[in-house]
């Protein structure tokens, strides 16, 4: 299905090319991060280009493909288990490559649009991360939240809803505005993925899982969900208070999962139904800008047998622009619930002495000059306060003091 859409996806890019005035439009970033992590050496680069192409047809209904390209020398393994990416579950990382390369695709699908809003049918990302809202933030890269960069290793705070992925699926989203804007811009969107994997490689979606044995050793074994549904909003409206205008950004979602049984008698035991609720906002006026999200959710974890096991994250942040100087502070928290010695114990008639929480802590201050439309050069200083147990790492606080040149096209 996987290659099929690819080349679906490159065929009809290649003739919007060819029809006229029919537009091809290539967008992207390229984001370099350097600096100093606890006195060691760090960097990242990541690079996205995506091409769309569309063509209309008589009726004025617009018929499109996107394709995406990732380059991402210093990838993270995008890991799925507690509905965030950094933890000890297992998981592919997201988009199609070969052998694990740097180059990946990270989207490839068909669209639609018209009166009727808007279906898109392929690999890319589902309604709620495409309708989230965040702390506002002046990197592309670096931050306390959904970061595309973690110079730390230990930033552990996700609020996007962005359990899917890059997963094939189907998106809907009626027309904005959909009460004619009477109540102010609303957008809606739902999908629905029938499962994770997209090709036959682990690379291409989030698989697998872990446990725990009785004598501490994390086990690596297949799990899995499918059927995964989202819900989406976006709303914006704003007023005229005094010389600027006072505007808000609301977004909220909601993730359902079904668990997929598998052959291991341990998997039946840890899984459930996975769920995850986000909600964000930011308040904007003048060049000031403040805001925050929170995501919860249960882990996919069967509490009954594992005990409490929620996933929760937060974070807050304010941005100001002075002429082409941007400045910004940030905070984002999670906490990780889950007892290893009720997850596993009970089953296996041990008492385990240990366990698998984590509690995170991120700090971010910044400042951020435009040297042209696109072009930016920013400074940032990072702390992060990881609260593990001795089989995770134990206690570690980490400073880290980066530059992040990005240019967008």
């Amino acid at each position: 299905m996987m290659r099929a859409l690819l080349a679906s996806t490159v065929l009809l890019a290649a003739s919007s090319a060819f029809a006229q005035d029919d537009p091809i439009v290539v967008e992207g970033d390229l984001v370099a991060t350097t600096g100093l992590a606890d006195d060691e050496l760090v960097g990242d680069v990541d690079a996205r280009l995506s091409v769309r192409g569309t063509t209309f047809t008589a009726s004025g209904l617009e018929l499109g493909a996107e394709a995406g390209i990732r380059f991402d020398e210093d990838r993270l393994d995008r890991q799925v288990l507690g509905g965030r990416y950094s933890s000890l579950g297992a998981g592919g990382t997201r988009g199609f490559s070969l052998d694990g390369s740097d180059l990946f695709v990270d989207r490839a699908f068909l669209f639609a649009r018209g009166g009727f809003g808007s279906l898109s049918v392929g690999a890319h990302e589902g309604a709620a991360a495409k309708l989230a809202v965040t702390s506002p933030n002046i990197f592309r890269a670096l931050g306390v939240n959904d970061w595309r960069a973690d110079p730390t290793g230990l930033n552990d705070v996700h609020t996007v809803n962005d359990f899917s992925g890059s997963a094939a699926k189907i998106t809907y989203m009626p027309p904005a505005g959909l009460f004619g804007g009477v109540i102010g811009n609303l957008q809606l969107g739902i999908s629905y993925a029938p499962q994770f994997r997209t090709c036959g490689i682990e690379e291409c979606a989030p698989e697998g899982g872990f446990a725990v044995s009785p004598d501490g050793r994390v086990l690596l074994q297949e799990q899995r969900w499918r059927d995964v549904s989202e819900a989406a909003l976006y709303y914006e409206n704003g007023f005229r208070l005094g010389g600027d205008r006072l505007s808000f950004g609301l977004g909220a979602s909601f993730v359902h999962a079904d668990e997929e049984n598998g052959d291991a008698s341990i998997q039946e035991i840890l899984l459930d139904d996975y769920q995850a609720v986000s909600l964000g906002l930011n308040v904007a006026y003048g060049d000031l800008t403040i805001g925050g999200s929170v995501k919860t959710t249960n882990t996919g974890i069967d509490e009954d047998v594992a005990g409490p096991s929620d996933y929760l994250a937060f974070d807050a942040g304010i941005t100001y622009t002075a002429g082409d100087w941007r400045m910004m502070l940030g905070y984002g928290q999670a906490d990780a619930e889950r007892d290893a010695s009720l997850l596993i114990g009970p089953q296996l008639n041990v008492d385990l002495p240990f366990a698998l929480d984590r509690k995170t802590q991120t700090t971010q201050a910044g400042v951020a000059y435009v040297l042209g439309r696109g072009i930016t050069l920013g400074a940032a200083a990072q702390f992060v306060d990881s609260d593990r147990p001795g089989l995770l790492g134990g206690q570690e606080d980490t400073t880290a003091v980066m530059l992040e040149s990005s240019i967008r096209f």
